[in-house]
């Protein structure tokens, strides 16, 4: 897989729009999963210190191949993310987008699970289910229980989307 790596790039949107140029190669050696608004702060304060990186500094390098390994750093529930090899430091020295790779369909599914396992509200409460996923950085699911409340109530019933 390639990606473009931005060197101290300070936020996601900093990184966004270099998916075309998507020229290096790189390994993921691990997955960090945060809250989400733990990847929110840290997406929004790629150069600051990150104890989950100083955890992980030996898993990040560029081997003799000009292969870049690095973590894979996203917020639970979510696929996008954020590529990040530290040179040794405790914040993101190297980043790259790491875009969704899922369809939106599985998406979908995938964020109604993730707010239904935590207990928190009776999923047929809808706009309480809409804010949670506000919360959760589930934009996709937020449109889509504005659009479609009829297939979200279909799929808590019988499982099928």
């Amino acid at each position: 897989m390639k990606a473009h790596f931005v060197r101290k790039a300070n936020t996601i949107d900093d990184l966004k729009g270099y998916e075309k140029e998507s020229d290096s190669q790189y390994a993921i050696e691990e997955e960090v999963e945060l809250e989400p608004e733990e990847f929110k702060v840290f997406s929004e304060n790629l150069l600051a210190d990150h104890d989950f990186i100083a955890k992980r500094v030996d898993k990040m390098f560029m081997d003799a191949d000009k292969v870049w390994h690095c973590i894979l750093v996203k917020a639970r529930g979510t696929d996008e993310g954020i590529l990040v090899e530290s040179e040794g430091y405790d914040y993101a020295r190297y980043s790259a987008y790491y875009p969704c790779t899922e369809n939106p369909k599985d998406q979908i599914i995938r964020q109604i699970i993730a707010i239904r396992d935590t207990g928190e509200t009776n999923m047929f409460d809808t706009p309480m289910v809409q804010r949670i996923a506000y919360e959760r950085g589930y934009f996709e699911l937020v449109t889509f229980l504005g659009e479609h409340k009829d297939k979200y109530s279909h799929f808590i019933l019988t499982g099928e989307l």
